[in-house]
């Protein structure tokens, strides 16, 4: 289950700036580590992904490449990002926008943009997190209509898979007491 909002933007680009909610069964700095370096546990369109150049701790100059659905060619993004753990409360926030960078040769097909993602992660009770995301992002190729009516649905199972990677694993047979 996952909360979905949006919002126009206003500032000439047709795209909506989506806002997507779930609750999720691990701590929040769990969580930023799963979206920052454990991509490929929940999101199986990675093809490939690599650090361009780490600007600090908590900053870096990344690239990833995400397969698309025949006949739209691959996604090649190159984003800075940069992550706080040390915020009040166990929260924790992701921020990332494209950027140019000298060594970000075209893996993908077509270079999308990010306009605009963030991450809030904030704890809600004994071991869990309230994972919000907020994101515009151009993929290249679809129209303002397109993402009118599909892309906040793709925000929403981005979130849920997030979350669905956290599930415990359930095991075959009768449960029994020990």
């Amino acid at each position: 289950n996952a909360d979905l909002a949006y919002k126009k933007v206003g500032d000439g680009n047709p795209l909506r700036l989506w806002k997507v909610s779930v609750e999720v069964e691990a701590p929040p700095s769990v969580v930023l580590n799963r979206v920052l370096r454990e991509r490929h546990l929940w999101d199986e369109d990675v093809l490939q992904w690599k650090v361009l150049e780490t600007l600090d701790k908590q900053t870096e100059i990344f690239q990833l490449v995400l397969n698309s659905m025949a006949p739209h060619p691959s996604r090649d993004f190159v984003i800075l990002r940069t992550w706080r753990t040390d915020l009040p409360k166990g929260t924790c926030t992701l921020v990332a926008v494209s950027v140019d960078h000298e060594d970000s040769s075209m893996i993908g097909g077509v270079r999308a943009i990010v306009l605009d993602c963030q991450y809030l992660i904030e704890p809600c009770g004994s071991g869990k997190s309230r994972l919000t995301n907020i994101s515009r992002i151009d993929l290249r190729g679809r129209t303002p209509e397109w993402y009118n009516k599909t892309f906040g649905h793709l925000c929403a199972a981005e979130a849920t898979r997030i979350k669905n990677s956290f599930q415990p694993l359930t095991s075959e047979g009768p449960e029994t007491k020990i």
